[in-house]
């Protein structure tokens, strides 16, 4: 069941650690979303399963259910967030990972071919109906969940092939990052370390690590990402700030600091503006 939803959330390129298939997988993560404000998107291929709870993905405007069992499929540059529902919070394993590459080191038959079918023939994405693709489901969960490189790598270019073949009749999803994307990475990357930092990026900084100059930069920017940098930073600050908010203790005054304002005042009024509530009434509602 997949129903299309009428708003337009703002996207943020979320930089995502490709996943290791040697290395022994990290534990369930717990969903900490239960209202989807905003979506991100990674430049690589994520594949989840949930193994308790249930809720909601969005993937380029369509809403999939999901509840405990069911198997998710994310594609590079796929704008998407998940939220839990319920009482309590969904639990989830996450792998990102880049296909090509992976099944390139491997030494995967007609990697051309791979590639191709990645980027073109591509139909199925979201919460895969597992009654109508059990294989599907199954693949996944062994990617994401076997023991052994080589068994998950097998599944891995076994997935690929039967996603192909279900998607033969199914309208393809457009995956290939657009040349303004790919030459504003830099940037995008660099917001996120200075937010980790705890300041604010200025403007001419990105345009220095994409070697544009401001306006090329501002053209290609609103171009890639719908809006002009400076409102996607601000959207970013906001975005770590209502996370902080709900998800952690730390004062108005921390919080403040940590997405880059200088005092308090400033950082209340950009809040109230965005969410409709200062933060300590947003926290005391939804926190």
């Amino acid at each position: 069941m997949r129903n299309r939803l009428i708003s337009q959330l703002p996207s943020f390129f979320a930089p995502a650690p490709e996943a290791l298939l040697s290395a022994p997988r990290p534990g369930p993560h717990a969903l900490e979303v239960y209202d989807i404000t905003y979506l991100h998107f990674h430049d690589n291929l994520e594949l989840g399963v949930c193994v308790s709870g249930r809720g909601a993905c969005q993937v380029e405007g369509v809403l999939y259910p999901f509840e405990a069992e069911d198997v998710q499929i994310i594609f590079p540059f796929q704008t998407h967030l998940s939220r839990s529902e319920g009482p309590q919070q969904s639990r989830w394993y996450w792998m990102n990972i880049d296909p090509v590459r992976a099944l390139g080191a491997w030494g995967a038959p007609d990697l051309a071919r791979v590639e191709r079918l990645l980027y073109t023939r591509m139909g199925l994405c979201g919460i895969i109906d597992r009654a109508r693709y059990p294989l599907i489901r199954e693949l996944v969960v062994r990617v994401v969940l076997a023991e052994g490189e080589q068994r998950r790598l097998s599944c891995l270019y076994a997935l690929i092939e039967e996603l192909a073949a279900e998607s033969q009749s199914l309208a393809p999803l457009s995956l290939k990052p657009s040349r303004q994307f790919l030459q504003l990475s830099p940037a995008l990357e660099r917001v996120q370390n200075c937010l980790n930092e705890g300041r604010a990026p200025q403007v001419d900084e990105l345009c220095h690590a994409c070697a544009l100059s401001p306006a090329a930069f501002r053209r290609a920017f609103h171009l890639a990402m719908g809006q002009p940098p400076q409102q996607y930073i601000l959207a970013c600050q906001m975005k770590k700030a209502q996370r902080l908010l709900l998800l952690t203790d730390r004062s108005i005054t921390q919080i403040a600091q940590d997405v880059g304002y200088q005092d308090a005042s400033g950082f209340n009024r950009q809040f109230s503006k965005v969410f409709g509530m200062p933060p300590r009434e947003y926290r005391a509602r939804l926190g």
